[in-house]
């Protein structure tokens, strides 16, 4: 699952977002993204592309009247159509989340390590993702679409975000329904030969902790 991101660069959000014609509001560094935390995401409406910052984790009410809200972060991209969750924002609520790497963890032994993955040359890149307005009970908030690994994530984790390739973003957002052949079409991985990745320190697995070593290498 995705549920740790980073994006550092207001340059590189500047850059995602010419080609599609978004103006980019003031924006700070973060290196640790966790569930509800407030980023920025491209979304249409109207026929119009904005910024809009949404909190990450949509919120699905308990399924009973005593059960806590459930936060979920992720979609599987092969499912999207069929979970009541998500089918609606799937067919009309698509979003573009930016990012320049995101983290998984590995078992070795007991211990969870954390891993970091980005693009080679560490461009930045657009998630696929959803959104769903605020309501009376939660805040706009967008989850990330998930897809299988490639060859380079699956030694870590079986599944992985969708990253959108560099002609893929236009693609993906909007607000009219797209074929279901097509749809999962543009949720394939991405290549892993495009990819690369590193272990961290697990310092990082505090959503808390937002230094910029977050990403640094570690050994051993």
């Amino acid at each position: 699952m995705c549920y740790r991101y980073s994006f550092a660069s207001e340059q590189a959000l500047v850059s995602l977002c010419r080609a599609l014609g978004v103006n980019v509001p003031p924006f700070f560094p973060r290196y640790n993204v966790g569930l509800t935390q407030r980023m920025p995401v491209v979304v249409r409406q109207n026929e119009q592309a904005g910024i809009a910052e949404q909190s990450f984790g949509i919120t699905l009410p308990g399924r009973t009247s005593g059960e806590r809200p459930m936060i979920l972060g992720n979609a599987r991209a092969e499912t999207l159509l069929a979970k009541p969750a998500f089918r609606d924002a799937a067919q009309h609520r698509r979003c573009l989340v930016p990012a320049d790497g995101f983290y998984e963890w590995g078992k070795t032994g007991r211990a969870r390590l954390p891993y970091y993955f980005y693009l080679k040359e560490h461009r930045p890149f657009f998630f696929a993702g959803l959104w769903q307005p605020e309501t009376a009970a939660s805040p706009a908030a967008f989850a990330i679409v998930t897809t299988e690994p490639n060859a380079l994530l699956r030694p870590i984790h079986d599944r992985m975000p969708v990253i959108l390739g560099p002609n893929s973003g236009p693609a993906w957002l909007g607000e009219l329904p797209l074929e279901p052949a097509r749809l999962q079409q543009l949720s394939r991985p991405l290549p892993a030969e495009m990819m690369a990745g590193h272990r961290v320190h697990p310092r990082m697995n505090s959503a808390r902790y937002e230094a910029p070593d977050c990403v640094t290498p570690v050994t051993g």
